[in-house]
């Protein structure tokens, strides 16, 4: 399983969000410095985010990002789909002779493949953002 640098970043700027205790909206600059990542880069997450309804932005000098839902009511799940469209799957590749595989053949093999990417999904479902914040504050 490989966690894109898309959801990793947003993960990380959308954790800075839901940390701010009196729910003042936090400038993409601020976000950036705090978690060390590229502003441009974050501007294109944060547009994508408020696609989805993960965050809202309110305008003018003490503006900023704030998230649109409450953490309980953010998955994972909607963080990776957010910004990368779909969840990575793991996908069965079997070869021929002639070197072509067969990614779609039902097979036992890819009978695998599918119940695990469907296993992923309802993971990445069953986790939502205030327990990601739970582990950070573990670890501070």
């Amino acid at each position: 399983m490989h966690i894109s640098t898309k959801t990793n970043y947003a993960l990380r700027a959308l954790s800075e969000l839901a940390l701010v205790k009196n729910d003042k909206p936090i400038p993409i600059s601020e976000i950036c410095r705090n978690q060390n990542l590229p502003p441009k880069y974050i501007e294109q997450l944060f547009r994508k985010l408020k696609q989805h309804n993960l965050v809202k932005s309110v305008h003018g000098v003490k503006g900023g990002y704030l998230l649109s839902r409450h953490q309980t009511q953010i998955s994972l799940k909607d963080i990776i789909t957010a910004v990368d469209d779909q969840i990575s799957q793991q996908n069965c590749y079997r070869y021929h002779y002639n070197h072509v595989h067969c990614k779609a053949l039902p097979c036992g093999i890819n009978e695998v493949w599918n119940d695990i990417n469907k296993d992923l999904e309802k993971y990445f479902d069953s986790i939502n953002l205030a327990q990601i914040i739970a582990k950070i504050k573990e670890k501070e």
